[in-house]
C-alpha cells in the first residue's frame, strides 16, 4: 500500500466513513489487480463499504482536504476547525473572489451537526446587519456543503493578541463599542449570538470590525433547558454554562466582557485543568480584579469588565444600546478599530477553533 492509498483509507476511518474492522477484511480480500489508489472505489463498493461514486468523490477531494467544485476555483486555505474549512476562491461565473465556508465531510454525516452548517447559513444570508459577516449563498456541490461569504481584509482579533499580547486599553473599548453596536442589530433581529470571543471577531482593514460565525446563535426565547452546554467555555456567561433555557442577549453581553478582559490583560479571565474545572469557575467563583489593577489599568476600563461580567445578569447592562450608550459617555469617542500587526488577508466565518459542547450532569445552583 503506498502512502496515497494510506492517507485516503486513514482519512475515511478517523472521519467514521467505514469501520476500520470491516476495511481490514475487505483489504485482505482484494482481487489481483485491484492496487493502487483508483481501484479503491471498486474495491469499498463491492464490500458494501461505500457506494463507488461517493467513494470516488471523496477520493479525489482527499476526503475534503481540496474539495472541487463546479462554480468556485479554491485558493488557499484562509482557515480551519473541527465544524468547517474557510478558502479563498473564484468564482468562475463573474470572476470575483469571495471566501467559502465548506463543511467537513465527516460533519456532514451527523445530521444534528449539518443542521447546525444549514442553519448558519441561511441566518447569514437571510440577516444583513451592519457588523456581521456577509453571506451570498448557502449551496450544496456534489455532496459538499458550503456557504459563500465576503473575502474580509484584515485579521481576526485572536491572531492580533497572539501577535502583540494585549491592547492598549483605548484600542480594546473601540473594539467592544464596535461589536456591541453589531449585538445591538443582532437584538433588533431578536438573535443571540452566544459565542463571542476573539476568534470571531474581525479587524477589518479599512476599520471596523466584523462579527463572525453564527453557528451557535439562537432566537431568544426559543430555547429549552439543556444538559449540553454550548459556546466557549473561557467566554460564555454563567447561565450560559449552566445550560439554561432563558438566556437573552446579556449573556453577550457577558462574553464580550471577557473578551475586553482578555484584550486589556493579555489572557481569558478564568482558566481550569479541564473543561469541568474551567465551567465550575465559570458559574461559581468571582473575577479576580488583581491582575487588572497590577497593570495600572483605568478606573473606567475596571468599571466595565466588571459591570459587563457580573455573574448576576440583573447587574450588567440589560441590552447593548445601554452599554453602548455607556460606552460613548464615559470613554468616547472612539476610532474606528484597525489591525495593527502584521495586516493580511484572512479567513471569513469564524473557524479557528471549535466551540466547546459540553455534556454534564445537572448541578444545584448555589446560592
Amino acid at each position: 500500500m503506498n502512502k496515497e492509498e494510506a492517507r485516503f483509507l486513514a482519512r475515511l476511518v478517523h472521519g467514521g466513513f467505514v469501520p476500520e474492522a470491516e476495511l481490514r477484511e475487505a483489504l485482505g480480500n482484494r482481487r489481483e489487480g485491484e492496487a493502487g489508489p483508483e481501484a479503491l472505489p471498486d474495491l469499498l463498493a463491492r464490500h458494501g463499504l461505500m457506494e463507488r461514486n461517493e467513494a470516488q468523490r471523496l477520493l479525489e477531494s482527499g476526503v475534503g482536504e481540496h474539495p472541487r467544485l463546479r462554480r468556485y476555483e479554491l485558493g488557499p486555505l484562509l482557515g480551519e476547525g473541527r465544524q468547517a474549512r474557510i478558502f479563498e476562491a473564484r468564482d468562475l461565473r463573474d470572476g470575483k473572489k469571495y471566501a467559502l465556508k465548506i463543511l467537513r465531510e465527516e460533519q456532514a454525516r451527523d445530521p444534528e451537526k449539518l443542521a447546525r452548517f444549514l442553519e448558519e447559513g441561511k441566518a447569514l444570508c437571510t440577516l444583513h446587519c451592519q457588523g456581521l459577516v456577509r453571506a451570498h449563498r448557502l449551496a450544496k456541490d456534489q455532496g459538499t456543503y458550503f456557504v459563500v461569504l465576503d473575502l474580509l481584509e484584515g485579521r481576526d482579533l485572536l491572531e492580533e493578541l497572539r501577535e502583540r499580547g494585549r491592547l492598549p486599553e483605548e484600542e480594546a473599548l473601540a473594539i467592544v463599542h464596535s461589536v456591541a453596536r453589531t449585538l445591538c442589530a443582532l437584538r433588533r433581529e431578536g438573535m443571540i449570538h452566544r459565542d463571542i470571543k476573539p476568534s470571531n471577531i474581525h479587524l477589518l482593514r479599512e476599520g471596523g470590525t466584523a462579527l463572525l460565525d453564527l453557528g451557535f446563535a439562537v432566537q431568544e426565547g426559543s430555547l429549552g433547558d439543556s444538559e449540553t452546554t454550548v459556546g466557549t467555555l473561557a467566554y460564555i456567561a454563567p447561565e450560559q454554562a449552566e445550560g439554561r433555557g432563558d438566556l437573552d442577549g446579556r449573556a453577550d453581553i457577558y462574553a464580550l466582557g471577557a473578551t475586553l478582559y482578555h484584550l486589556a490583560v493579555g489572557e481569558p479571565p478564568f482558566a481550569g485543568e479541564d473543561e469541568q474545572e474551567l465551567l465550575l469557575r465559570q458559574i461559581q467563583q468571582p473575577l479576580d480584579s488583581s491582575k487588572i489593577r497590577d497593570l495600572d489599568l483605568s478606573p473606567t476600563l475596571h468599571y466595565f469588565i466588571e459591570k459587563m461580567m457580573a455573574k448576576d445578569r440583573e447587574i450588567r447592562y440589560p441590552d447593548p444600546e445601554a452599554l453602548v450608550r455607556d460606552l460613548e459617555e464615559k470613554a468616547g469617542p472612539f476610532e474606528p478599530p484597525r489591525p495593527r500587526g502584521n495586516d493580511r488577508r484572512t479567513r471569513s466565518g469564524g473557524e479557528t477553533k471549535r466551540p466547546t459542547e459540553l455534556r454534564r450532569r445537572r448541578r444545584r445552583r448555589r446560592r
